[in-house]
């Protein structure tokens, strides 16, 4: 039985990595999928990929950091697909300061405009839509850095908290409407980005095979193997679940020290 059957998903950031798995896995799963992303060649690929096996899906270039570019997004989404029961925030950015007092004021509000802002503005427009349904899912993605500081991450790991400050909020004030709110935080996830950081380094391999070795499973986390998880927060597996985080790390934040 397909878990999102006659479900309506916007998942953002969905052109390439995590995202891309979770849209996929949804649309597996019978969901009708808005893929929203700023990469507008990627996400039209996909899009044509996503019809041409069968399943329904649309694009919608998407600047998550402005409100309007959001709202003009869901519009599609409801004229074209109908009204949104699941929100995957996926959707981010990681830039760092190398100091933290180095960091300037373009720097922080970027960081802030995408990964707190940018969620903020999603849920904006789709709650009233979830509210006047009776139901609702939300995911918002957040990270390892959500709870544990790793140095060299500011202002990162400071949005990657709100999220999950965010994710609570919104689920004690809309769990009245049946609609939940949840935090799925991943540790280190082979996306292109992450081969991207690795290809520049002097050993690549070796870097990769670094930061796996860190994790008590001894590997990074494959983009499908957060797909399965944002599924259960998304469908009515998880129907009692909300205001939490959903940590899949490989073990890492069970581990008090190498």
């Amino acid at each position: 039985m397909r878990r999102l059957k006659d479900q309506v998903a916007i998942v953002t950031g969905a052109a390439d990595g995590i995202g891309y798995a979770i849209a996929e896995l949804f649309c597996k799963q019978g969901a009708r999928v808005c893929v929203a992303d700023i990469k507008e060649a990627q996400g039209v690929d996909f899009v044509k990929k996503l019809i041409s096996q069968g399943y329904e899906a649309i694009f919608a270039k998407t600047d998550i950091s402005d409100s309007a570019s959001v709202a003009a997004m869901v519009a599609t989404t409801v004229e074209q697909l109908g009204a949104p029961n699941i929100l995957v925030n996926n959707a981010g950015i990681i830039q760092v300061s190398k100091d933290v007092l180095e960091t300037t004021d373009e720097l922080w509000r970027r960081n802030f405009a995408v990964n707190v802002d940018g969620m903020w503005n999603c849920c904006r427009e789709v709650l009233p839509y979830m509210k006047a349904s009776g139901s609702g899912s939300i995911v918002n993605i957040g990270s390892v850095h959500s709870f544990q500081i790793v140095p060299g991450y500011f202002p990162y790991a400071v949005t990657k908290h709100a999220v999950v400050g965010l994710t609570k909020n919104l689920a004690v004030e809309y769990g009245q409407y049946n609609i939940r709110v949840n935090a799925l935080c991943p540790g280190m996830v082979e996306t292109p980005t992450a081969f991207k950081v690795w290809s520049e380094m002097p050993d690549p391999e070796a870097a990769r095979a670094a930061i796996a070795n860190v994790h008590p499973l001894k590997r990074n986390a494959s983009t499908e193997e957060m797909a399965y998880p944002a599924l259960f927060l998304a469908s009515h597996e998880s129907s009692f679940m909300t205001g939490q985080s959903l940590i899949v790390d490989g073990g890492r934040s069970a581990l008090y020290h190498d």
